[in-house]
């Protein structure tokens, strides 16, 4: 089983999520949205930042305002 460490996505918007788990061979799971509509960030992320999970593992977002 081939490992990678998680990012922080904590901050960034969806787009740039999504494409830090690409980079680190990691899925985009569940986006879940609260708060008013805007420019959204991510809050909170289902797999811990800077941990190791298995290669394709699927990370849920949790994304609000800044």
């Amino acid at each position: 089983m081939r490992l990678t460490r998680v990012p922080d996505l904590t901050g960034k918007t969806p787009a740039e999520a999504a494409a830090a788990l690409r980079a680190a061979g990691l899925e985009l799971g569940v986006i879940r949205e609260i708060g008013p509509t805007g420019a959204m960030v991510v809050l909170e992320q289902s797999t811990l930042a800077l941990t190791v999970a298995p290669v394709g593992t699927r990370v849920n977002l949790l994304v609000g305002r800044r």
